[in-house]
């Protein structure tokens, strides 16, 4: 079971088309989840430091996907690329 993780600030057009894709993934695809961490622009900062300090992540990205287990997926262009890649779906 695989659990992503799309961490963003609030109101950007990836954490849109990644929220689209996440509900479509939870209905259709058994044994994945998509959780959502959305955060004001003004506690983001803060909350990206954390996370990339936590994971070893290099780069800060809006939005920043990754697993639970720590892998780290890209932004949400790299996120939408990685589902169509490996489970074929393109929303």
């Amino acid at each position: 079971m695989v659990t992503y993780i799309v961490a963003s600030k609030a109101n950007t057009n990836q954490l849109a088309q990644c929220q689209i894709l996440g509900e479509h993934i939870e209905k259709n695809v058994p044994d994945c989840t998509v959780r959502f961490v959305i955060k004001d622009k003004c506690e983001w900062a803060t909350f990206i430091d954390s996370v990339c300090r936590t994971y070893g992540f290099k780069e800060k990205k809006c939005p920043i996907v990754y697993t639970l287990e720590g892998d780290e997926i890209g932004d949400g262009n790299a996120f939408i690329e990685e589902i169509k890649k490996i489970y074929g779906i393109n929303v």
